[in-house]
């Protein structure tokens, strides 16, 4: 009667969990930097924002052996491109031109407003007659509106240059970059779909004469995932077959794979239900770790069905080891960073549901006893860890933290290349780019602040691209106006061959007009705002810069990111400790203090032999390897548990639950996904 009732209840539960997983819908966050951020972090700088801009750009690089095949490749792409779901974000300002149009006088470029500055109008004039008579120059207003042809110098000082030829190979170059429309809205499955018909493309246009390279977030995130799904997969059917293989081996009977898959998909469902019911968004990572239940489940699993008798003896074992792994997951609750937190949560509620099956819902099957089991070779066992110990010492001096968020994801060539190739035609060069953001009450207020910005960046002959280069503020068409009437005034009498009297006195005579501008109808331009009340100046360069203005912001994106990152990383480090402590202190408590060293020194042992050894084959040790260190710490302490209890064929369930679980996490560590085999 009392097993119905459990089973009542446990079902019970299941269809309520079953219930909220499908009818609640939380947003999935596949964002990294939310992911690792705190909100209060998020909430106060612009990073994550400016993240976004990029994330939703796929960057073009068309190559062709001569620029008419570099016309034909450019022109078949976008022609095939779906428009529903892509804009054409190449930067082009002739859609201003009507504004320009207006009032031509109004705009300078910076190396001819310098020149009108300094009163060296005899230079102006020679540079405007060389460009006049040039056959391959451009004029976009009659002589009687703009006689220097001002416009013309201010619209081609700011128009980027395509079909560059890089003389190295004798290739021509072409760069776009498209935005994917309503990215937020979009689910990662509807977006990767996309991708891939744009990989297509690239594939079917692409030949030894003209090649199309792609890159950007959007691009990196559709093979990443392509290959992590791949990677998931046949490490669920290896691990699996693992399992088949070792339940066959020791019981001849594969019917205890049901209470198992019992156990994991009811702790899996409780783990995401609660996580999704506790937080506003899931992120997409979690799901990711949440893999590491499987490992436990087994664990436990295993312990069972090993075990001669389910008296209170293992009750209690069973019951301390649960008790025992959930306390780094509380602690790792309050560290703040969004990650570790779900992570502590779907693993506690997870946890907690693989106990409950195991608990009173296994008693219910009728288990076959193991056929056979291991006589342990101590010997053996003291030669591994004698040589995991003299490798970990040679791993000590070899140890280093990589903070960059790059550590974690290592791109293929082809997309490296990508990156490399638009880096350099664009000169957006990510490394050594940082962002200047401008706040203001108004969009004249944030360009004229941006112009104080830029006019030091000008100094330094910084390369730049703002919204001030393209849109001047009321106060500086204003200053261009004047510039420009002391030009008529002082020289444009030598155009007496050219214009009549009074058209030379009707320019002498002009009166000022500012020009308003609204960059909703500009997509590049646009881009440079992260909203209405701010915009960002991206400056390619590696000096640091400062700016001391309560308006004006720098973010020195990659060294910020890393900053971070050291952060939380010192942040996990310091809690580890006090993680070890509390347990202590637990265990204390539960035992005795002989028996909580015993406890905890193999899991504390393995902790430290794990980082070494980590850092002897790959160099470095990176923020994911640290946060394992805790699911490490919550995998073991059941070994040890019913190790020190000394039950009978507890060494059989040790080992064979170590064999599936090292099996799975030796496969991950082989995956293409850096993120994934760091942990």
């Amino acid at each position: 009667m009392v097993h119905k009732i459990r089973i009542f209840l446990l079902c019970l539960i299941f269809f309520i969990l079953c219930f909220f997983g499908l009818t609640h819908k939380g947003n999935v966050e596949t964002n990294l930097l939310k992911t690792l951020l705190p909100k209060q972090v998020i909430n106060s700088t612009d990073i994550v924002p400016i993240a976004d801009k990029s994330s939703s750009l796929i960057k073009v690089v068309f190559e062709a052996d001569d620029e008419n095949t570099l016309d034909k490749l450019s022109s078949d792409f976008l022609n095939q491109i779906d428009k529903n779901y892509f804009e054409f974000n190449k930067p082009d300002i002739s859609k201003l031109l009507d504004k320009y149009l207006t009032q031509p006088t109004n705009f300078l470029s910076a190396g001819t407003r310098k020149l009108l500055i300094e009163k060296k109008y005899d230079t102006v004039y020679s540079k405007s007659i060389e460009n006049l008579y040039n056959p391959t120059g451009i004029q976009l207003v009659p002589l009687d509106k703009d006689p220097y042809l001002l416009l013309d110098d201010f619209i081609l000082s700011n128009r980027k240059t395509s079909n560059i030829i890089d003389y190295k190979d004798g290739k021509f170059y072409d760069f776009l970059s498209l935005r994917i429309k309503g990215l937020d809205g979009l689910s990662p499955d509807l977006c990767n779909k996309q991708i891939s018909k744009i990989v297509k493309l690239q594939h079917k246009l692409s030949n030894k004469n003209s090649k199309i390279y792609l890159g950007g977030t959007p691009v990196h995130s559709y093979y990443t995932s392509k290959r992590s799904v791949t990677d998931i997969n046949i490490i669920c059917i290896l691990s699996t077959l693992m399992i088949v293989i070792l339940i066959y081996s020791y019981f001849r009977d594969l019917k205890l794979l049901l209470p198992i898959i019992l156990s994991i998909t009811f702790g899996m469902l409780s783990g995401y239900v609660v996580t999704k019911l506790w937080f506003d968004s899931f992120q997409i990572i979690t799901m990711v770790f949440s893999t590491t239940l499987i490992g436990i489940g087994i664990d436990y699993s295993f312990h069972h069905f090993f075990a001669l008798k389910k008296d209170n003896t293992f009750v209690k074992n069973l019951s301390f080891s649960f008790f025992t792994t959930i306390v780094p997951f509380v602690l790792l609750y309050f560290t703040g960073i969004e990650l570790l937190k779900q992570i502590a949560i779907f693993t506690i509620f997870g946890l907690l549901g693989i106990y409950l099956i195991v608990l009173f819902i296994y008693p219910c099957f009728t288990l076959p006893k193991a056929s056979k089991t291991i006589n342990p070779k101590y010997s053996l066992y003291k030669l591994c860890l004698i040589i995991l110990f003299i490798l970990g010492v040679a791993g000590l001096f070899r140890i280093h933290f990589n903070d960059n968020l790059t550590a974690l994801y290592s791109p293929t060539k082809a997309l490296k290349k990508a990156e490399l190739l638009y880096g350099k035609i664009s000169g957006d060069i990510s490394d050594k780019t940082q962002i200047i953001t401008v706040k203001g009450n108004s969009l004249n207020d944030i360009i004229q602040t941006e112009e104080y910005v830029t006019a030091n960046l000008d100094e330094k002959y910084i390369k730049y691209v703002a919204l001030s280069k393209f849109v001047p503020s009321q106060k500086r068409q204003e200053e261009n106006f004047k510039l420009v009437k002391n030009l008529y005034e002082n020289n444009l009498d030598k155009y007496s061959g050219i214009l009549s009297s009074n058209q030379i006195q009707i320019l002498k005579n002009s009166s000022f007009s500012p020009v308003i501008f609204d960059v909703e109808n500009y997509p590049y331009l646009k881009d440079l705002m992260l909203n209405s009340n701010t915009s960002m100046i991206a400056v390619f360069s590696d000096k640091r810069l400062d700016y001391e203005n309560e308006n004006v912001k720098i973010i020195h994106f990659q060294s910020d990111i890393k900053n971070y990152m050291r952060h939380y990383r010192h942040l996990l480090l310091i809690l580890f400790p006090i993680v070890i402590l509390v347990l202590g202190i637990l265990l204390c408590f539960l035992y005795d203090i002989k028996k909580s060293v015993k406890i905890l020194t193999p899991s504390f042992t393995g902790i430290v032999l794990s980082v070494l050894l980590t850092s002897l084959i790959y160099g470095e040790v990176n923020l994911f390897n640290v946060i394992t260190v805790f699911l490490v710490l919550g995998f073991t302490m059941d070994y040890s548990i019913f190790r020190t209890e000394k039950e009978e064929q507890t060494e059989s369930a040790i080992f064979v639950s170590c064999l599936t679980t090292s099996f799975s996490f030796l496969l991950l560590a082989l995956c293409g996904f850096k993120l994934l085999s760091s942990m």
